[in-house]
């Protein structure tokens, strides 16, 4: 199979274009016909063109000149959605959006409006709605003051929260650190420190799914000693994000971010917030409702890491994930977990059976996932035919065997 680095550059162009035509290529990016059609016959583009090149086609400059490949899962409409995405976050932090400022309601509404449309995985209305509410609730906010201003800089703060975790999902690590970089310094100049550490916990999560977890860990851990509850302390608000915190550092340090007894100390400590909790809850209602079945939830995960697969076993086989407070994003995680957990005990029909129900129920959100490509190259092992529409269905290669 020809690696993505031995194509020619104008071929890594013709292929990232796809079905776009070269005029539809053209007017994407801001370039000529001549200097699309130049690019793809092998002539030199400066810098400036190639960066509009990789704006039209929904990608990095690297990815043209082949120095890494491109997401096999990112259709040509969510390539479109991160790109809207992108100029909302970063037009709406330099404040040159020129739009009317949105009214508070209106803007609550959107803001809960893009945290269900990221949770469900639809992520292209995601994309249309971040894309109006960033500038509005910039302009809300420049022009508010008093009472108004903190308001205003939550609802910005939360929509940079939402942006930032979708760019990481999406895999536009650099937009998800911009965008919560971004939030984090509204939440900061408002002074809503809580808002700030859930910002942090969003932080910690993208070094997660960027390789770095020891950075992960640290700053998890960092801001879970800046709002850690007092034991009388019974805000949920407060309580959900220490949560969020102490397990966002339990998983990277299983996965190699510190050692496996401090993934199990902060593991333990999850477990003792979300009974102190006794339900899930989000903080605002805003993100990852957190308790005890997402606990629980994040638990397999560390097990499934430290390779404990006995204790990932007896998890599975005594949890009931049918809470309808956990967003279809994590119901669909679970069953990942579980499929993989049935691969290492050899239950192959039903490792296949909760991957065919991932790709089922959340079928953008798995082409964004690690775990499909593992499940499906084990139970390819037994039976590549068995495995072929399910590799099609999660959007994995199946190469050469």
């Amino acid at each position: 199979m020809t690696q993505w680095a031995e194509f020619s550059t104008r071929n890594r162009i013709k292929l990232l274009r796809g079905s776009m035509t070269q005029e539809q290529l053209a007017d994407a990016s801001g370039l000529s016909v001549g200097t699309v059609r130049k690019a793809e016959q092998g002539g030199n583009l400066g810098i400036a063109s190639l960066l509009r090149l990789a704006s039209g086609l929904g990608t990095d400059v690297s990815v043209i000149l082949g120095q890494q490949a491109p997401r096999r899962a990112m259709e040509r409409d969510e390539r479109a959605a991160v790109r809207h995405m992108s100029a909302a976050v970063h037009d709406s932090a330099l404040g040159i959006a020129d739009v009317e400022p949105g009214t508070l309601p209106e803007l609550r509404a959107a803001v809960r409006r893009a945290d269900a449309a990221f949770w469900a995985g639809e992520y292209i209305e995601l994309g249309t709605v971040l894309g109006s509410l960033l500038p509005q609730a910039r302009a809300s906010y420049d022009h508010a003051d008093g009472a108004d201003k903190e308001k205003a800089a939550g609802v910005l703060a939360d929509s940079y929260l939402t942006a930032g975790m979708a760019a990481n999902l999406l895999g536009a690590r650099d937009l998800g650190y911009s965008a919560i970089t971004y939030g984090r310094q509204v939440a900061d100049q408002a002074g809503d420190a809580l808002r700030a550490a859930h910002l942090m916990a969003a932080h910690s999560w993208v070094c997660l799914r960027d390789g770095h977890t020891a950075k992960a860990v640290r700053l998890a851990s960092m801001a879970a000693d800046r709002v850690e509850p007092r034991m009388s302390d019974t805000d949920p608000d407060r309580l959900s994000v220490y949560g969020q915190l102490v397990t966002n550092a339990a998983v990277a340090a299983s996965r190699g971010g510190a050692s496996p007894d401090t993934a199990r100390e902060y593991l333990s400590q999850a477990h003792a917030v979300a009974a102190r909790l006794g339900r899930e809850h989000a903080r605002g209602g805003h993100g990852q409702p957190y308790g005890p079945v997402y606990a629980t939830t994040q638990a397999l995960s560390v097990a499934i890491a430290l390779g404990e697969t006995g204790k990932a076993a007896r998890l599975i086989d005594s949890t009931r994930l049918d809470s309808p407070a956990l967003p279809l994003a994590t119901h669909a995680r679970w069953k990942l977990d579980v499929a993989l957990t049935r691969t290492e005990t050899r239950q192959w029909d039903t490792a296949a059976a909760e991957l065919s129900e991932v790709c089922e129920m959340a079928p953008r959100w798995v082409r964004h996932q690690a775990l499909p490509g593992v499940i499906v190259g084990r139970l390819a092992d037994v039976s590549v035919t068995k495995v072929r529409n399910l590799a099609r269905a999660a959007g994995v290669p199946l190469g050469p065997r």
